[in-house]
């Protein structure tokens, strides 16, 4: 049998209750439920300390951002939940720095860290705080760029043996095709 640590199981329950919290955020998000930050606010801080345990050091900042995100999508909220699209330039736009920032923050976290995956770490940071900020602001196309955020993670989390958190960017996965193609599958 194996035996794991009190700092091991730690990291596995506060995982388990990210995954449950941020799961709970995205099911209650396509719902149109405005509760549905509060855990997101929950779930964010959890990861915070789970991706600082495992050398995640962008994914960590990035889930402070999204415990803030949390908030503003909160305070941000409007009765109608009213999604809008922006045009392909507009997210032209968007990718191109976003682009940028990965490079230049992959290459931080390989010099200056002990980061284990500095540039798959900094590109599902960056685009997820541009996915963020399209979500918390109702821009429908926020999936598309969930889709291949998520992807990407499941790689990520499996790779530092987060499997709850690779599963949890599995079922994202599917939520954000559900979200973009309004399948409604999961509410």
């Amino acid at each position: 049998m194996i035996s794991i640590s009190r700092h091991q199981r730690l990291v596995l329950f506060l995982e388990i209750f990210a995954v449950i919290g941020n799961l709970l955020y995205t099911w209650l998000y396509l719902k149109g439920e405005p509760i549905a930050f509060a855990f997101a606010f929950v779930g964010s801080l959890a990861f915070v300390w789970v991706c600082f345990q495992k050398k995640i050091f962008a994914e960590s900042a990035l889930h402070v951002f999204y415990t803030f995100m949390a908030i503003y999508g909160f305070l941000h909220v409007n009765d109608t939940w009213a999604l809008e699209h922006l045009p392909l330039w507009r997210h032209i736009l968007l990718i191109i720095p976003a682009i940028l920032l990965t490079v230049v923050t992959g290459r931080f976290l390989q010099r200056r860290t002990s980061s284990k995956m500095p540039y798959l770490d900094a590109f599902t940071t960056v685009f997820s705080i541009v996915a963020t900020w399209l979500m918390v602001n109702f821009v429908h196309e926020n999936w598309l760029y969930w889709i291949i955020i998520d992807f990407v993670a499941i790689f990520l989390y499996v790779r530092r043996k987060l499997y709850f958190g690779a599963l949890l960017f599995l079922i994202y996965t599917f939520l954000a095709i559900d979200g973009f193609f309004n399948l409604s599958l999961f509410t």
